[in-house]
């Protein structure tokens, strides 16, 4: 199933994206420690060929969790926003990972939130703090859209959207899909601008009837069903990709980069294919990074702006799905 295009006014916030940063825990855990758990059958050329992952990233101290992990990109995208920690009026935090008490969000606190702790921690004390929960890995294109859309209302200056995720504790080991994810952090500074230059429109749908899709069992380890998000989400995040450039008069010719989910390898070159997309404006990390959930979107540009490969003024498409079904896509320009 997916959402038809609707008609109604293209969304317009006073937001630019003027900062970026990525952080990635420990040294790569490449597809060897899957091989190395006999009983899941699987090797390095399988784990490839079915998801595209070589590597992946999880913490190697108990200590570093969400939280941690969010203080360290925070650091890095307010050094490239060239703001300071005083300077935030707003923080939205956003994991798909974290549960209370099997896998709390920080080393010091056993709620599922990252924005409170993350305050505290990265000394973004003039902020007022909430978390966007519920859409797992659409959080990044949800948050942005809330931060902009309150920028605008309030008249704030600069808002902060972190996403992490750390999902070692909450894996099934005996089931193959746990090689596909990995943990990390990204952030993102949204500062005051002129309305349509920098955050130019968003697009999201829902579609709850696909709920059971993603869920936790009685061990509080992540379910997911494979295969229905593989015959729906590639068509999902097609359709919402037409949708916001018709909606604002641009072709695939027109973007510079195209960011999507990375969910899967194999769901990336569906979509990249029914898009036609050429391979040159496609940036992914899935397969050095594994699906980092929230974190993929804007860890892969924060990637590719610390190697200058997107540069200010970039026109980018970006579009992602998570639990529900709640999916969509954004068109903005870095910096």
């Amino acid at each position: 199933m997916t959402a038809e295009p609707q008609n109604r006014r293209t969304c317009r916030v006073p937001a630019r994206l003027s900062g970026i940063g990525h952080y990635f825990p420990g040294e790569p855990i490449t597809n060897e420690y899957f091989e190395k758990l006999t009983h899941l059958g699987v090797d390095d050329a399988w784990i490839r060929r079915n998801t595209g992952v070589g590597s992946r990233h999880w913490p190697s101290d108990e200590s570093e969790r969400a939280v941690e992990m969010g203080a360290k990109a925070v650091e890095k995208a307010l050094e490239d926003a060239g703001v300071g920690p005083l300077d935030i009026d707003l923080v939205i935090g956003t994991t798909a990972t974290t549960r209370p008490r099997t896998n709390p969000s920080s080393a010091t606190n056993r709620y599922m939130d990252i924005s409170l702790p993350l305050q505290r921690q990265a000394g973004l004390r003039k902020a007022f703090c909430f978390d966007i929960t519920a859409v797992a890995c659409a959080g990044f294109l949800y948050g942005s859209l809330v931060a902009g859309s309150l920028m605008g209302s309030l008249g704030l200056r600069n808002a902060l959207v972190v996403c992490a995720e750390n999902p070692k504790p909450i894996l099934n080991f005996d089931y193959r899909y746990s090689a596909l994810f990995g943990a990390g952090s990204a952030a993102a500074v949204w500062s005051a601008g002129e309305a349509g230059t920098g955050l130019l429109d968003t697009v999201l749908h829902s579609d709850g009837n696909y709920f059971d899709v993603f869920d936790i069992d009685d061990d509080d380890t992540m379910m997911m069903k494979g295969r229905q998000v593989g015959e729906l989400g590639p068509g999902m995040l097609a359709s919402s990709s037409r949708e916001v450039l018709d909606r604002n008069g641009l072709s695939i010719d027109d973007i510079d980069w195209f960011i999507p989910h990375q969910g899967n390898l194999n769901m990336v070159r569906q979509v990249v294919e029914d898009l036609k997309v050429p391979e040159e404006k496609v940036l992914i990390n899935i397969d050095r990074r594994g699906n980092t959930s929230s974190v993929s979107i804007p860890s892969c540009l924060s990637e590719n702006v610390a190697d200058k490969r997107v540069r200010p003024g970039d026109l980018i498409l970006a579009c992602s799905i998570g639990r529900g079904f709640s999916w969509g896509a954004s068109l903005f320009r870095y910096q």
